[in-house]
């Protein structure tokens, strides 16, 4: 008998919900299409987003095929890495023995990335903000961050990056292990790949 009433409850309550937005009676259904709609159109991230979709329009610049030429120690080497823009307004950078995701960090106000490098090694890093509207010769970036390598050491870097060219971009890194002492200086010039 209990089981009956509850089933009873259950099929009232529905057909109650039903009512609600039956035509029959129009100004509940205006009333909860127009809750509907504010609870669409209104959200707490579209309060920040003209920022974070600033710095999105304007660090798409990295978004392309990258032939990177590496000098650390004297010796050389060249390969190639590829960033990707994603529908949630960050870049994923994919490349030899690193792949990150870079995005706005609202409490910080950068533009910030966070990667996994071979060998277990793993990185955060920020960017200065962006200079102006677009990327233009002569703009210099700082990236400022730490890598944490499996083996224990961290190393506290700072990378200067100048957009030399609408298509190529020369980086310099330097700085110090968790002891203070300088670490290889690392020099990179990117080319995007047409």
């Amino acid at each position: 008998m209990h089981l009956t009433s509850a089933k009873s409850n259950q099929i009232s309550g529905i057909h109650n919900a039903i009512a609600c937005f039956s035509i029959s009676n129009p100004v509940k259904s205006l009333r909860w299409l127009l809750l509907a709609g504010v609870a669409f159109s209104w959200s707490p991230g579209s309060l920040r987003a003209g920022e974070a979709e600033d710095f999105f329009t304007f660090y798409s610049f990295y978004q392309s095929k990258w032939q990177i030429e590496e000098e650390k120690e004297g010796k050389k080497e060249t390969y190639k890495g590829e960033c990707y823009g994603s529908a949630g307004g960050c870049n994923i950078y994919v490349g030899k023995g690193e792949t990150s995701v870079w995005g706005y960090n609202p409490k910080t106000k950068q533009w910030t990335g966070v990667g996994q490098l071979d060998k277990g090694s793993r990185y955060v890093m920020a960017i200065s903000r962006p200079p102006g509207p677009t990327f233009k010769p002569g703009m210099t970036f700082t990236f400022t961050g730490t890598i944490w390598h499996a083996d224990g050491q961290i190393h506290y870097v700072t990378s200067k990056s100048t957009c030399v060219d609408v298509n190529t971009i020369r980086e310099i890194t330097t700085g110090t292990d968790q002891d203070g002492k300088a670490i290889p200086k690392v020099i990179k010039t990117l080319t995007r790949i047409k």
